[in-house]
């Protein structure tokens, strides 16, 4: 499923991200802790904004109840995340949040888990 071509980008403003954890650490009673990799591919978490017009807010919820099953499916959108636009495979990890600003737009918030960013 890809994210509607209708809608614009997240703000580029907006992006904050963090990665995965993927090391496990041991601590010791004396001498160095030892450290280990866990995993080879991990997820980022992507904390993204949009504003939307009112026929975007439409298409936008739309999409999220229907076709990504209420966020529960992975879908395909272009981001820049510092190499460029490019296309990654992401989902929601919580159910979005919006508020209409002065100008009768809608502004979005959101939280992506990003697929081998």
């Amino acid at each position: 499923m890809d994210y509607p071509n209708t809608l614009p980008s997240p703000l580029a403003s907006s992006f904050s991200g963090e990665g995965f954890n993927a090391i496990i650490r041991t601590d010791f009673d004396a001498g160095p802790a030892r450290q280990r990799q866990r995993f080879t591919v991990t997820p980022h978490r992507l904390d993204v904004a949009w504003r939307f017009t009112p026929d975007e807010m439409l298409t936008f919820r739309s999409f999220f109840k229907t076709d990504i099953n209420l966020g529960v499916n992975w879908f395909n959108m272009t981001l820049d995340l510092g190499d460029g636009m490019m296309n990654y495979v992401v989902r929601f990890t919580e159910p979005y949040k919006y508020s209409r600003n002065s100008n009768k737009a809608w502004d979005v918030t959101g939280h992506l888990e990003v697929e081998n960013a």
